[in-house]
């Protein structure tokens, strides 16, 4: 059997954890049929409610030792994607944990906003470059803050990813003024141009001009 975990770029990179928990339902359902010698139970509702679904089968059918190699079959068949393979972990080690938020169920409004405080709060005199992931943490906490969540989204190549860095992008946007910016994605390095989809935000950073915010 061919576990295919790829993720077409242009149309899937914007639809951030609902196409994740829809490719991770389909590996899912491959590796039960292949373990347990019949397809998976028909699933229904949303992408990450037919995903919960599928993790409640696993959860039971490890919990009774029927099947004790869905485990690391599972995991191994994810491991090639990184954001297939932080899902199925974090789901498999703690299944309640995994299922309790995403960056999906924070309106845009909410994260941009986060995202204007943290860069207001950053901002100096000068244009000040700040590393992607430590800005985005600083965002996330005021996103957590609003939503009253108890756990904090992980900032990282994973599939919050996608929806947070196409929020940064918004807001590049919204703040371009001729050739002046106020939020700028950048490279670290300062050169070249960053990569239409990048999958995390290592090796990026912001450039902060408070004139322009």
């Amino acid at each position: 059997m061919s576990y295919e975990t790829s993720r077409g770029d242009n149309g899937s990179f914007y639809d951030g954890c609902i196409r994740t928990y829809g490719a991770a339902t389909r590996l899912m359902g491959e590796v039960w049929e292949e373990v347990v010698g019949k397809p998976m139970e028909t699933l229904s509702g949303s992408p990450k409610t037919r995903f919960r679904e599928a993790l409640r089968y696993y959860e039971e059918a490890i919990r009774r030792g029927g099947a004790p190699s869905l485990d690391g079959m599972l995991r191994k068949a994810a491991a090639a994607d990184e954001v297939l393979r932080s899902l199925i972990d974090e789901s498999l080690d703690k299944p309640d944990a995994a299922l309790s938020q995403d960056v999906d169920d924070v309106p845009p409004t909410v994260f941009k906003d986060a995202i204007r405080e943290e860069a207001g709060e950053q901002a100096s005199d000068e244009p000040v470059d700040i590393d992607l992931d430590q800005f985005l943490r600083g965002a996330v906490a005021r996103v957590v803050r609003t939503m009253t969540w108890r756990r904090r989204l992980n900032v990282g190549e994973n599939r919050h990813f996608p929806r947070m860095i196409q929020w940064v992008r918004e807001i590049q946007v919204e703040t371009t003024w001729n050739d002046r910016v106020g939020l700028r994605l950048m490279n670290k390095s300062g050169a070249g141009r960053v990569a239409a989809y990048p999958r995390g935000p290592h090796g990026l950073k912001v450039r902060i001009d408070a004139n322009w915010l």
